[in-house]
């Protein structure tokens, strides 16, 4: 398997547990009131943190399956996803409510995730360009 297709899948990953973290946040919050401005600190730490893990992974995944496909409106689509997650986490605790934070974070997360899907696809799509060869490779 291509490091491209590690990076997308471990991508997708992080996609995921950032989903499930802004899904059961508000849940937390809601039955366990004692530990509300604690897991809003952590959350806001949370956010920040992914961040670190999220944007080295999705640039490097993105850019170099977009060198192999040339399908740069994957990329153009993840970078915008990034950039709702990076407003959210950085200015969205000052900015708007806590359900609009959830919902923006979602939906940056799941664009990211379908760019890291989608970069994975055009990147096992790919053929081999050799005269040589007749066979259909996955790189």
């Amino acid at each position: 398997m291509s490091r491209t297709s590690q990076l997308d899948k471990f991508a997708i990953l992080l996609s995921g547990i950032c989903l499930v973290h802004c899904l059961v946040a508000p849940l937390a919050l809601t039955l366990i009131p004692i530990f509300s401005l604690t897991t809003f600190v952590e959350d806001v730490v949370f956010h920040r943190l992914m961040l670190w893990v999220v944007v080295p992974t999705s640039i490097v995944a993105l850019f170099i399956g977009c060198k192999k496909h040339r399908l740069w409106s994957i990329a153009l689509s993840g970078v915008f996803g990034i950039g709702i997650l990076f407003a959210v986490a950085f200015l969205g605790h000052d900015h708007i409510s806590v359900g609009a934070e959830k919902v923006a974070t979602s939906i940056g997360g799941l664009l990211l995730a379908l760019s890291h899907y989608l970069n994975y696809k055009a990147c096992q799509s790919i053929t081999c360009e050799s005269s040589n060869c007749t066979q259909e490779h996955h790189h």
